[in-house]
């Protein structure tokens, strides 16, 4: 086996040994009396991190049928992390496993300490991120060691947070913008005031776009969105989304540059979401940029419909780049991160996309890719 690994060791118990080990603690009552009156998922695994007995709870939350189906796995095989396929070590191997909670708590275990982690799986079973709480501890039977790690599902808890603060951070922030400015106006010459007028009307904009985007993104999230399919120039929508953001942009000193196509290409889909997600790519570069760079907004025909991209100067971070579309990272802190996970929620699970990005030292680059006619 090749024991190449980026992080914890890649060596696997035998088969024969695994087996040994499930069918020792099986027939121990005390333990698995114990484990099944646990009201969180559970499992005990070996020094290899493989699976040798799992409760009730995880096998109806993955849907097995028996306890030998999870028999000999890894914790990221059992919830379907997209990661653990990637190095021939599989779960614990790959250089995202040293982000990763429940390696974390793993490593802790196995060198005889107790840890609790929260962790985010991306998983390929529902194609989303797994929030999970997981606590382990190790313990010796029969002279032997292994180590229990219980899970707690928190995806709810998390969505429902991070959406919570989300909304009233923005929110905030842009209504005492709005506020700062009508007060600023009581005190200005009458000549100056329609200047602020506009800053103030662009600026409740921006409020109305939050409130409605929140709503949206909360709509998707519980499956509940409803799409409303029409004819969109792509080179309007980039240009009227330019600019919606064009005075925050001016305002950190940055430039935003819409690059015209030689003919418009022309989409059918939700003109509402498309916005939503290229107003976002475009905020997140903001955000990155500091004073003085210009970010390009572009579109193209591809065989299948249309890519729109948005680059920013700034090379992404290693850190930003390993998680930067799970559902509850952010940049901006904890608490702030529906921004790139928002994007490709309504990109690939509503208008039928997907989204990418490149970053290196030309800058950042993010695209969107949606069919010709979309299909509901």
């Amino acid at each position: 086996m090749n024991t190449t690994t980026q992080f914890l060791p890649a060596e696997r118990a035998s088969p024969d040994e695994v087996a040994l080990q499930h069918r020792m603690l099986a027939a121990d009552p005390i333990v698995v009396g114990t484990l099944e009156a646990m009201l969180n998922m559970a499992v005990i695994l070996n020094r290899q991190r493989q699976v040798v007995y799992a409760n009730r709870a995880l096998m109806d939350f993955l849907n097995l049928r028996d306890v030998e189906n999870a028999t000999g796995k890894r914790v990221g095989d059992l919830f379907g992390c997209k990661h653990a396929c990637e190095t021939p070590g599989g779960c614990g191997t790959t250089e995202f496993c040293t982000k990763c909670g429940p390696a974390n708590a793993l490593a802790a275990a196995l060198f005889g300490g107790e840890a609790e982690y929260e962790c985010r799986i991306s998983t390929v079973l529902s194609g989303d991120e797994l929030d999970l709480r997981v606590r382990t501890r190790p313990f010796l039977y029969q002279g032997m060691a292994f180590v229990i790690a219980a899970f707690q599902d928190i995806s709810a808890e998390k969505r429902r947070e991070v959406l919570e603060r989300l909304f009233f951070h923005d929110i905030i922030n842009t209504a005492n913008g709005v506020q700062v400015m009508l007060n600023f106006m009581t005190e200005l010459p009458t000549e100056n005031i329609p200047s602020f007028v506009t800053a103030a009307a662009e600026a409740s904009t921006r409020l109305v776009e939050q409130i409605l985007s929140q709503r949206d993104l909360y709509a998707a999230e519980t499956g509940e969105l409803q799409t409303n399919i029409s004819r969109i120039s792509a080179m309007e929508l980039l240009k009227s989304v330019s600019n919606l953001f064009s005075g925050t942009a001016a305002a950190r000193g940055l430039g935003i540059d819409v690059k015209s196509t030689p003919l418009d290409i022309y989409l059918v889909s939700d003109k509402t979401l498309l916005s939503r997600v290229m107003g976002n790519l475009l905020k997140n570069a903001i955000e990155a940029e500091r004073s003085g760079a210009s970010i390009t907004m572009s579109c193209r025909k591809t065989a299948g419909g249309t890519a729109f991209e948005v680059h920013n100067p700034s090379r992404m971070s290693e850190a930003v780049r390993k998680q930067i579309f799970q559902r509850s990272f952010s940049t901006k802190g904890a608490g702030r991160g529906l921004g790139a996970y928002g994007i490709r929620l309504l990109t690939e699970k509503y208008l039928k996309g997907s989204i990418s990005f490149s970053t290196d030292d030309a800058g950042t680059t993010f695209t969107a890719e949606y069919p010709e006619r979309l299909e509901v």
